[in-house]
């Protein structure tokens, strides 16, 4: 009899206390890979890494971000149509970005490009690139088939740093580039 008291004591202990870490809201930092491509003819073993951001309401993923730099000698860059690169070519700084948002009541995916607005970024559409993308294996076997893709351009040279904001969550940099991880 006094084993179980100490038993279900001790579970209380451990359980209970993490049962108030449910309220949180969370931010998760990673990265994702896209190993090597196919182009026309071109076929190529460069990885193209994104950096990962997700942010967490209790246990339900509200917003998640994919985000990666592709440079014009990368073979990647063979995935945009040529109107996408002349579009591109304007920009000073461009990013591609993967997103998902669970609710428009949490996280919109408007809100995120709101903010990235007010850092002089403005969002381009990437169909071609976008297919592309999600033609790859790897981006099959991620599974994230109600992710939507964009590109994001700054033609102004402003602050180098990007803060994303979100009401209930503390700001995160997003990285210049994922080597930065």
């Amino acid at each position: 009899m006094k084993i179980t008291k100490v038993i279900i004591s001790l579970m209380a202990f451990l359980v209970l206390p993490n049962c108030s870490t449910l309220n949180k809201n969370l931010i998760k930092r990673g990265e994702y890979k896209i190993l090597g491509g196919v182009s026309n003819k071109d076929k190529w073993e460069e990885n193209l890494i994104f950096q990962r951001i997700s942010w967490f309401k209790e246990l339900t993923l509200s917003f998640d971000l994919l985000d990666t730099k592709i440079e014009k000698s990368s073979p990647f860059y063979n995935w945009f149509s040529e109107d996408e690169k002349s579009m591109l070519d304007k920009c000073i700084d461009f990013r591609v970005v993967v997103t998902y948002a669970w609710s428009p009541l949490q996280i919109s995916r408007s809100s995120f490009f709101n903010n990235m607005e007010e850092q002089g970024y403005s969002r381009i559409g990437i169909p071609v690139f976008q297919k592309n993308l999600k033609m790859h294996p790897n981006f099959a076997r991620l599974n994230i088939s109600l992710y939507k893709t964009d590109a994001l351009c700054r033609e102004k040279a402003e602050n180098d740093k990007i803060m994303l904001r979100f009401p209930g969550f503390t700001e995160v940099p997003l990285l210049k580039n994922s080597s930065e991880m």
